[in-house]
C-alpha cells in the first residue's frame, strides 16, 4: 500500500510545477516524485531497493560535479531529500 501527496513549487525562473509524491504506507519509504513543467516536460524519479536505517539521506544527492551551480544551490527543493520524521 502506497501513500500519495502532492503540490506545487517554484523552479528557477519562477515557473510554478506540479508534483506527485509516493512512499510506502509502513516505513514511509520513497516510492516516486513525478515533476511537470511546461518548459522542460515531466520528469520521474522512482527509488528501488532502499534499506531502511540509512544514516546519511544525502546519499540520494547526485554529486556536486554532476549538478550546474543553480541546481547545486536547489539541491533540497530538486531531490527532496527524506525526512527520518515523516
Amino acid at each position: 500500500m502506497f501513500t500519495f501527496r502532492g503540490g506545487n513549487y517554484t523552479l528557477p525562473g519562477n515557473e510554478i510545477a506540479p508534483y506527485i509524491l509516493s512512499w510506502t504506507y509502513q516505513g514511509c519509504l520513497p516510492v516516486s516524485r513525478t515533476v511537470f513543467s511546461q518548459k522542460y516536460g515531466n520528469e520521474i524519479l522512482s527509488f528501488f531497493d532502499i534499506t531502511v536505517g540509512i544514516s546519511d539521506p544525502n546519499v540520494f544527492i547526485p554529486r556536486r560535479e554532476c549538478l550546474t551551480a543553480t541546481e547545486w544551490d536547489n539541491r533540497y527543493t530538486l531531490f527532496a531529500v527524506p525526512s527520518k520524521t515523516i
